[in-house]
């Protein structure tokens, strides 16, 4: 009897090499799975350079209120044009102590003067009565002849003060009919103007596209640096 060819080595027995087909279709199977995950990759990145280029985004450049909207959605535009008009207040000044009406304080001046004429021609009356009252005393040697000249002295200070007030309780009527005529002037529209409380900016493009979308409606308060307009670059 013939022994077994194993038995007669002492080796176990040699397994076969996998056969072409069984190959090819590995290796098949190997480039369909390589080729899938290279397309995933690249579309995510397609995907992603679709979103971050060729879009433009047009901010407020300060914090204020929609005046007009510059272009409609679909207009072409160049770089640097403007896009939307925003009215910024302008900083206020410290507001000073408040002021009266020029033509009250001008009246209140002439009210002063003509105070002033009152006691001033009083004071002429009691001096003017003094002297007087010492003329027939001096000549009958009861007064002195220097209390007569003090009397006399204090009459023509108390004149000279009575033509003081009356000079300018005149300039004070003056100053009253000026401020009258000006008021009536700035109520016709002849005074000076008010300083504007506000100015214009533009938020405008910064490179060339087409509008695709506008944020914002005239009226409507904007913050600065919030979105106003989207471009589409190079008019895509």
């Amino acid at each position: 009897m013939r022994r077994d060819a194993t038995k007669d080595t002492g080796h176990a027995p040699r397994r076969r090499a996998p056969g072409p087909r069984l190959l090819s279709l590995a290796l098949a199977l190997l480039a369909a799975c390589a080729s899938a995950s290279c397309r995933s990759g690249s579309g995510a990145n397609d995907n992603n350079n679709n979103v971050a280029e060729g879009v433009v985004v047009v901010n407020a450049p300060a914090t204020g209120v929609v005046k007009r909207v510059l272009v409609g959605e679909g207009v072409e535009v160049q770089q640097g044009a403007g896009i939307v008009e925003i009215a910024v207040a302008t900083p206020r000044q410290a507001q000073a102590e408040p002021t009266q009406d020029p033509v009250a304080r001008a009246a209140q001046n002439y009210g002063a003067a003509q105070n002033g004429i009152e006691a001033a021609r009083a004071e002429v009356v009691r001096a003017e009565v003094e002297v007087q009252r010492l003329t027939p005393l001096v000549a009958s040697g009861q007064a002195s002849q220097g209390e007569l000249d003090g009397a006399r002295a204090v009459y023509e200070r108390a004149q000279q003060r009575l033509q003081s007030a009356q000079n300018s309780a005149q300039s004070a009527q003056s100053g009253l009919i000026a401020a009258r005529q000006q008021q009536l002037g700035g109520a016709n529209g002849l005074g000076t103007s008010a300083t504007p409380a506000e100015q214009t900016i533009y938020a405008r493009a910064t490179s060339a596209g087409r509008v695709a979308v506008i944020n914002v409606r005239v009226g409507e308060r904007v913050n600065e640096g919030q979105p106003l307009a989207t471009l589409r670059a190079g008019g895509e």
